[in-house]
């Protein structure tokens, strides 16, 4: 569970949703230091639609960072 005062900052997102494989970014401010942001890629492995397995990637990056691999993704 997030501490409140960055509980509004969390968003989560299905990149990919694929019979048997799904790509989850979740992304929250952290507590300090204050503009750094924990994002997690979670790839989960489904059978019959229920997860089997997950592999968690967590990186802690700034905004800035944030809209350099967003940028680095697009083009």
């Amino acid at each position: 569970m997030l501490h409140e005062s960055v509980r509004d900052t969390y968003t989560e997102t299905i990149i990919k949703d694929h019979g048997g494989f799904r790509l989850v970014l979740k992304k929250h401010e952290v507590l300090r230091p204050k503009g750094l942001f924990s994002v997690d890629l979670e790839q989960q492995s489904l059978k019959d639609g229920e997860i089997q397995d997950i592999a968690v990637y967590n990186f802690f990056m700034t905004k800035e960072e944030m809209a350099t691999l967003a940028s680095a993704l697009t083009a």
